[in-house]
């Protein structure tokens, strides 16, 4: 049981509701401030999605920014968990007729006999054969994602890239866990396979949120300015890809 807190609603200031709104965080999170008896700053999200900051009494707008900054991708996960978008990614079965997306539309897969291993879109269907001798297996699939995502980066990096004032990056796709990309220590943008299950307007802001990333490390006000130049519609877009991406296939089998 925690011990009862002197818990005092904070007003914005105006200071405050410039320091808030430059952080361009979605427009339907709501924030909270109060002062609290505590030394340290904490994150709180509520089930209808507002964002309490429970700040020491003595805390400065500067704290306050710094730890929506350090914080906000705990924040996106925290408020979209609690809007009911908790991540349900699929296993799937590599039988005829189970269902593949690549870049937001649906495939049914077709297990074919050919000897020589190969993978290619045929009309609606996603016609896999393993090589002779062989069984169909995940790595097939991820291979072939890996394979259309080089080349779909190839078309889309050097526009966003020099939009960003950039030269383009060395990239490369692997299974990144539950993130979509990833800025490397080496300036190198990762980028996960299962990504290219989303629309191609979602590729993008992925690929355009890690170019960002090579100019701001950090998710600072800074961060989604530069964003916005390459992508004027992310606030919406991370909301699709936020819901879409919760149900994307990552690689299980069953």
């Amino acid at each position: 049981m925690r011990m009862p807190q002197s818990v005092v609603a904070y007003t914005l200031s105006t200071e405050l509701e410039r320091t808030v709104a430059g952080l361009m965080l979605p427009p339907e999170w709501r924030v909270r401030i109060e002062l609290r008896r505590r030394k340290t700053l904490g994150i709180e999200v509520s089930a209808g999605g507002t964002v309490t900051l429970a700040v020491p009494e003595d805390a400065a707008p500067n704290d306050i920014e710094r730890l929506l900054e350090r914080h906000v991708d705990r924040i996106a996960r925290a408020v979209a968990r609690h809007r009911g978008v908790e991540p349900t990614h699929p296993a799937k079965e590599l039988i005829d007729g189970e269902h593949f997306d690549y870049l937001g539309r649906t495939y049914r897969l077709r297990i074919a006999t050919d000897t020589v291993p190969t993978l290619q879109i045929v009309g609606d269907w996603l016609e896999l054969a393993a090589g002779q001798g062989s069984k169909p297996t995940a790595t097939h699939l991820v291979h072939w994602y890996t394979d259309q995502g080089d080349q779909l980066i190839a078309e889309i990096m050097p526009a966003l890239a020099r939009a960003a004032g950039l030269s383009v990056p060395a990239t490369r796709i692997r299974d990144l866990g539950a993130r979509w990309g990833v800025r490397e220590r080496d300036n190198r943008i990762s980028i996960h396979w299962a990504t290219f299950q989303l629309p191609e307007d979602l590729v993008e802001l992925v690929l355009a949120h890690e170019l960002t990333h090579l100019r701001v490390n950090a998710h600072s006000a800074a961060f989604w300015r530069e964003l916005s130049k390459l992508v004027p519609d992310f606030v919406s877009r991370e909301r699709r890809l936020a819901q879409l991406g919760s149900t994307a296939w990552l690689g299980a089998i069953r």
